[in-house]
């Protein structure tokens, strides 16, 4: 089993990651819906993934509060806190953070999910299907906590 501070640094990777990766599908398929969508629901469709956007961005924003209040010594050295108790305090203040997003993270994607898939020739990019890999990516981090990753130890 890893570490704490293992821990610590992997949630605080992975998460980014997976906030990042949301929130730039979510920016790439609001602007093909811009760029490529003639229907009359375009603007209710890029108005929902604007919002989506703007929601995201917030979450990164607490996440990166989170980071400099919990995962850095001080905020200029940004090191990695190394006393068993700041990282155990770390580690809890990620899971209440964590338990705050996943909530409103569910009821997003069951929005995404519960709509009508959209004109594959608005979605599609050389990389695939702009659509599903927003969907995976939404997927992802709403499953982040349930993926099989290594738990976090209780504080």
């Amino acid at each position: 089993m890893p570490s704490p501070a293992e821990l610590l640094w992997w949630y605080s990777h992975e998460y980014g990651q997976r906030l990042a990766k949301a929130g730039t599908y979510f920016e790439l398929l609001e602007q093909l819906f811009v760029e490529r969508d003639a229907s009359e629901s375009r603007e209710v469709m890029v108005a929902a993934l604007t919002d989506s956007r703007a929601y995201l961005n917030s979450l990164r924003e607490d996440f990166r509060g989170w980071r400099y209040a919990f995962l850095y010594e001080t905020p200029d050295s940004k090191r990695m806190v190394q006393t068993e108790r700041a990282i155990l305090r770390a580690l809890g203040s990620f899971q209440r953070m964590r338990a705050r997003h996943v909530e409103n993270l569910m009821q997003l994607g069951q929005y995404y999910f519960s709509l009508p898939r959209p004109d594959v020739q608005v979605t599609l990019v050389p990389t695939g299907d702009m659509w599903e890999l927003m969907r995976e990516a939404l997927l992802a981090l709403i499953d982040f906590d349930r993926d099989g990753y290594p738990e976090v130890p209780s504080t």
